[in-house]
């Protein structure tokens, strides 16, 4: 569309246009008739993008923790899949895994055995909604950790002079990162026990490297801190999901 000038107009807001994007409101510049060949070269750029974006960030969490981050929270975000889109897409695959392959029901069946039953009926009936209702919604119990996570690592890493927001990203992507390194292990046949304490220690391990790169803290104080990071968060998403869930649970129970 043009103007009387013959200035291209944007199709979208009718602002003059001076390149690929309206400056205006971002619509991409088309003066193509749309084809099979235009479609499907569309879907391309789309899948294209979002593969490079997600590889990339793969990789760059574990070669350079800190380059991602501090890439993102300075603007330079374009290489990157976005901090929460990275973790709702592995929190998924690790769910799907976890859930799907019966490993959670291993978990919390070893978990049984180590812990006599309550006398009460009441605990143990409570006790078994609580686990299902964590069961069936895994992922979102996963992500709702990283406001918990944020809250410690500002704590604990207050001198780098991030804000809670800039933890928030942070523990997206760290986070995100520490559940797939423990995914490898899930492939070999190996007791259930040992499973959980193996990707315990991996997942600590990778937190402690990113921390220590980002933070620029020693290895043991960056272990020792990511230790009590975790429990911590761990101990007070307990209380807080236990706040919300019991009367859930006593609803689900009428």
């Amino acid at each position: 569309m043009e103007n009387q000038t013959g200035t291209l107009l944007c199709k979208s807001c009718a602002a003059p246009l001076s390149g690929v994007y309206c400056g205006q409101c971002g619509q991409k510049v088309i003066q193509r008739r749309i084809t099979m060949r235009a479609i499907f070269d569309d879907i391309f750029s789309q899948i294209s993008n979002v593969d490079h974006g997600l590889i990339y960030t793969f990789l760059m969490l574990f070669k350079k923790p800190d380059q991602v981050v501090l890439d993102y929270l300075a603007g330079k975000t374009i290489k990157y899949s976005s901090p929460f889109k990275y973790l709702i897409f592995w929190s998924a695959v690790s769910a799907l895994i976890y859930i799907g392959f019966g490993f959670y029901d291993q978990q919390i069946a070893g978990m049984d055995n180590l812990m006599q039953p309550s006398e009460d009926q009441k605990i143990n009936e409570f006790t078994t909604l609580y686990n299902d209702l964590m069961k069936q919604n895994f992922q979102l119990v996963s992500i709702l950790y990283i406001p918990f996570f944020a809250i410690f690592t500002r704590l604990f890493f207050k001198k780098s002079g991030l804000n809670y927001a800039e933890h928030l990203v942070t523990n997206a992507y760290f986070s995100a990162q520490a559940s797939i390194v423990f995914m490898p292990i899930l492939l070999f046949n190996l007791n259930m026990d040992l499973i959980t304490t193996l990707s315990m220690l991996i997942m600590t391990f990778y937190y402690t490297y990113a921390s220590h790169k980002l933070f620029k803290q020693g290895w043991l104080t960056a272990f020792f801190k990511v230790v009590m990071i975790y429990l911590l968060s761990i101990v007070l998403f307990g209380l807080m999901a236990a706040i919300v869930l019991i009367p859930i649970v006593f609803l689900q129970k009428q």
